[in-house]
């Protein structure tokens, strides 16, 4: 009876989403409308480039794969390939786990510690009795437990690799326990007639305890799942049965065993007789019921193994075996006397049964990808011969504990049918490759978490299509992700006005070429075409008879994250000046790679970017030069963000000029700067408040008042290279507050250092946020800026990138999902949040980047891991109840042992507490200890809600190394907001820092 940790387990997160531009049309738009929410991940900005990019980049340059390391799971890894392309090997079980912080291939050898008996390197946390009363197996998962007991006391094992035997627990009775990748299996081994005439063999009762977890049975398959209270299944039982020895010299070789094989019978030899168990639970006790007629019968061939099988895989595999319709093979358990189980295919003519397999493995590194190809590689290591017969593989429905002949999972799609024999005398063992592109496909488009597949014989009553399979297949597929749309568009001169690219007034240029720009970026760093269409206004081919291009051509070999670009001629534009348009053009920008394309920006069906031509009107532009941020036509990267730099503008060969006028970021210029003398340069200093591309607009007036057409110089700052301390939206080192309005307009307050002030607030653009949930802690864009997620009042969760200066926008905004299982399982409503906090990136194996969250759901604290992409993985309760009347507050790391911390108050009598991060088994922190009450420490008192409505920790702002609290003061006492220096053990004493009208504040961050 195998018990098997939850599905899906393996989590960690595609490499950390790129992140957006500030404004991703702010070059051609000054206060753009609200954008659809996108579909991909936000572009790149900042000079950060993922280690994804990174790979790609010295793949291409060595020629060989290159590993993506902070894609490695237990179950996967991920290459850079020279091609440009990636390619994941996925495997259906665990091949390492961490430790410590290091990984480390599975080994699960036993080795006594404190007191039991553990594997030295398991995916999963089990440990069984090392003699005496305790129990005889523990497997946990998420803090919850379950525990197999023994009734009497157990000896102390004899431990032989993976297995531990205990013997004679009764007379002429073993018990013996073995460990799995991530769970155990068990068998009692009766060795003789006289052993078996034990009255206690007729009933077994064993103790089952569960912490944490509810015990349930399913009476069809005669299984057990354990489930938390959110009714996700955290392990789960097979099928128990029980087999004899059968005639050993009669049985038709069945290949070689494996070396933690137990009983030395195959039951699928003709001699072997197996049967069922029978199962009840009640209480905490589990009761077995063997077969006595197999038990005691007169043809029984001893010694007879009676299980229950406790084993399990974070994903799984299963077989349906049609002598045993009703029968579960949870994780291949159950079937024979080996624990190193190999998956059965086709029709076997001794015993007159036919097998089925199915395998799932994880796919969530696929999302929103490209799967160019997919091959399902599994090994054949048993044929009934060498004479080829067909095996078919399919994409079928999801599998589980309960999976048997009678209850199979959907056969939903052919992929593909191979004849083969291998593993017979004469043709060895050998792998065989499945085309599995088309499931690949599918997992990659619908975000599916995993993808089950099935291997079935093309005849099943064939007894030469009878096979064996190895038990841990892979599935290797080659993708590539899709080119970001555009980053930002421009013409040179520049055509931006003071609303939208494609909303009047639209902005004519004089008798000159014009330069059509576009930034272009890749998820995978490869290298990027830029697609320019440009025709008069209102003649778009698909729209008009004599609709026609203007410019319809490729730019190609652009570095991702760099400008292409292409000049039309004044007198191209000239000849098609009259065609109807009234001089005005219009134009888009794809972004391709060799293998997909980005939506056109603006999107496909909307108006493209319009501007006018004018041939009468002379056109004379300012120049523009800086030493620290030179322009970036020629890919230059500048200085460092908020790096101060020197702009220099010169007449263009005007030689009455008196003014420039300037804007950094911002169009129409508004800001003045004379020179010296008429027609000479002037100089001005400015500072880039973020990594990434950065626009600056001048136009020249000469003495009439004549006013030149608008130069658009653009640069790049690099990243700063660190990322900003806590809770610093904006890049100064103080930790900055965010509050949110009950109309929902969401402000920004600038710290201000010692004594935790704040300074001038200042509006942020519109983001819908009415009675929304805010929260703030982690980056989730590679760009070491802080950025911001909401949960909006109609339920949906959005990710907002923050560009550095603490500005966020509706335009680069993304969803947050979540990854799609069979039967909706494991799905979590936002909608149903109390509660959402950013905890930052709890530094779990199986994810890279991505922050973590807490969230109240009902009376329950929720862990929601993130994954990358836009993606939360699975989440699950970490405590019950008692968490609806706490307010969360998380302040980082408090306590300086390198995890982060939680502040809890208790809204009833407004005590703080706080609970101390801790280190897990794999070194990175462990959830549970932010929720566990009884390592929590009093840190204060009188932190009423009516005393203080709103409390905030987001960073250390007198610099002691120790995160600060803020707090708010109701407006009845002049909503005042409050500064409590933080200490180790309690905060200090608060300090007005601000009055006025933060009573008003309904959320703080």
């Amino acid at each position: 009876m195998p018990v098997m940790k939850r599905p899906g387990a393996p989590r960690r997160g595609r490499l950390a989403i790129p992140a957006a531009v500030a404004a991703l049309a702010c070059l051609i738009t000054a206060a753009p409308a609200q954008a659809a929410p996108p579909t991909a991940p936000p572009p790149v900005t900042g000079g950060e480039l993922t280690e994804e990019s990174r790979a790609v980049a010295r793949a291409e340059d060595s020629g060989t794969p290159v590993e993506v390391a902070s894609a490695r799971t237990e179950t996967g890894e991920v290459h850079a390939m020279p091609d440009g392309t990636l390619r994941l090997t996925q495997h259906a079980a665990p091949v390492r786990t961490r430790h410590d912080g290091v990984w480390k291939d599975i080994d699960t050898t036993l080795s006594a510690r404190d007191g039991r008996v553990a594997p030295r390197s398991a995916a999963g946390d089990v440990s069984f009795s090392g003699g005496g009363d305790g129990p005889l197996a523990v497997l946990t998962d998420q803090g919850r437990s379950v525990e197999l007991s023994w009734p009497k006391t157990l000896p102390a094992p004899v431990l032989q690799g993976n297995t531990a035997t205990y013997r004679n627990v009764l007379d002429g009775v073993d018990l013996a326990v073995t460990a799995q990748v991530d769970g155990f299996s068990h068998v009692l081994v009766v060795h003789s007639a006289e052993a078996a005439a034990d009255p206690a063999l007729k009933e077994i009762s064993y103790g089952l305890k569960g912490e944490g977890v509810t015990v349930e049975r399913d009476t069809e398959s005669n299984t057990l799942r354990a489930l938390n209270p959110a009714g996700q299944e955290l392990f789960a039982t097979a099928t128990p049965r029980m087999w004899d020895s059968g005639d050993a010299p009669a049985r038709r070789s069945q290949g070689a065993r494996t070396a933690d094989t137990l009983s030395p019978v195959d039951p699928l030899a003709p001699d072997v007789r197996s049967a069922e168990v029978g199962m009840e639970t009640s209480g905490s006790t589990l009761t077995l019921t063997p077969d006595q007629e197999l038990l005691r019968g007169e043809e029984t061939s001893y010694p007879v193994y009676i299980d229950p099988n406790f084993s399990g895989s974070k994903l799984a595999w299963t077989i349906a075996y049609d002598r045993h319709k009703n029968s579960s093979f949870w994780n291949g358990t159950n079937w024979t006397g080996s624990y190193a189980n190999e998956a059965r295919v086709g029709y076997e003519s001794d015993t007159k049964g036919t097998s089925r397999a199915f395998f799932r493995l994880n796919s969530k590194e696929l999302a929103g990808a490209t799967v160019l190809s997919a091959q399902f590689q599994i090994t054949n290591t048993y044929s009934w011969s060498c004479q080829a017969r067909n095996v078919e593989l399919w994409l079928t429905g999801g599998i589980s504990a309960s999976t048997t002949w009678n209850k199979q999972p959907s056969w939903a799609t052919h992929l593909q049918t191979k004849s083969f024999a291998h593993g017979y005398t004469g043709c060895g063992a050998k792998s065989v490759d499945f085309n599995a592109t088309e499931a690949a496909k599918r997992s990659a488009a619908n975000g599916w978490a995993n993808i089950t597949l099935g291997l079935r014989a093309s005849s099943e009553s064939d007894t030469y299509t009878w096979k064996r399979f190895n038990s841990n297949p892979k599935i290797i597929v080659s993708y590539n992700r899709a080119p970001n749309t555009a980053l930002a568009m421009e013409t040179r001169p520049s055509t931006a006005n003071d609303t939208a690219c494609a909303v009047a007034p639209y902005v004519f240029v004089g008798n000159t070429d014009v330069t059509l720009r576009a930034r272009v970026s890749d998820p995978d760093g490869d290298k990027v075409t830029a697609r320019f269409h440009l025709w008069p206004t209102g003649k778009h081919p698909n729209d008009a008879a004599d609709g026609v291009f203007v410019v319809n051509v490729d730019k190609t070999n652009i570095t991702s994250g760099g400008w292409a670009e292409h000049t039309v001629s004044k007198d191209t534009l000239k000849k098609y000046e009259g065609f109807g348009s009234g001089g005005r053009f219009s134009w888009k920008v794809q972004a391709r790679d060799a293998h997909s394309a980005s939506d056109w920006l603006p999107t496909q069906g909307a108006p493209g970017c319009q501007f006018g031509f004018d041939s009468a009107r002379p056109s004379a532009l300012p120049q523009v030069s800086s030493p620290e941020f030179p322009g970036s036509g020629d890919g230059s990267v500048g200085a460092p963000a908020r790096t101060p730099g020197s702009f220099t503008f010169t007449s263009g060969g005007v030689s009455d000029v008196v003014s420039y006028t300037y804007g950094l970021n911002v169009s129409p210029p508004t800001t003045k700067a004379e020179p010296a003398t008429a027609g000479g340069p002037a100089t001005v200093r400015l500072t880039p408040g973020y990594a990434g591309p950065h626009t600056l607009y001048v136009f020249s007036t000469d003495r009439a008042g004549n006013r030149s057409d608008t130069q658009a110089y653009s640069f790049y700052a690099d990243s700063p290279g660190t990322p900003d301390k806590p809770g610093d939206a904006n890049g100064d080192g103080f930790p900055d507050l965010y509050s949110l309005d009950a109309s929902g307009g969401l402000r920004l307050h600038p710290g201000s250092g010692g004594g935790g002030t704040v300074g001038t607030a200042s509006a942020l653009p519109a983001l819908g946020l009415k009675d929304a949930l805010v929260t703030r802690r982690g980056d989730w864009t590679a760009d070491s800026f802080e950025d911001l997620v909401a949960r909006h009042a109609d339920g949906t969760l959005w990710l907002y990138p923050a560009d550095g200066t603490g500005r966020v926008a509706d335009l680069t905004r993304q969803q947050v999902r979540q990854f799609t299982r069979p039967g909706d399982e494991g799905h979590i409503d936002p909608a149903t949040f109390r509660q959402l906090v950013s905890l930052g990136d709890l530094g779990q194996p199986d994810q890279a980047a991505s922050p973590d969250f807490l969230a109240v759901i009902g009376d329950a604290l929720w862990y929601l891991p993130g994954f990358g992409g836009g993606y939360l993985d699975e989440g699950y309760p970490l405590a019950d109840s008692g968490w609806a009347g706490r307010t969360l507050v998380p302040t980082g790391d408090q306590d300086g042992d390198g995890h982060p911390d939680l502040l809890v108050r208790d809204t009833a009598d407004g005590k703080l507490w706080l609970y101390r991060g801790r280190a897990g088994a794999d070194g990175s922190t462990d959830p549970l200890s932010l929720a566990d009450d009884t390592r929590r420490t009093a840190y204060g008192t009188g932190f009423t809600p009516a005393a203080h409505p709103l409390l905030a920790a987001p960073g250390d702002a007198d610099g002691d190394g120790v995160g600060d609290l803020w707090t708010t003061a109701p407006s009845a006492q002049g909503g005042a907001l409050l500064f409590h220096r933080g200490g180790t053990s309690a905060p200090g004493t608060p300090v007005t820092v601000q009055n006025g009208t933060w009573g008003q504040v309904r959320s703080l961050t």
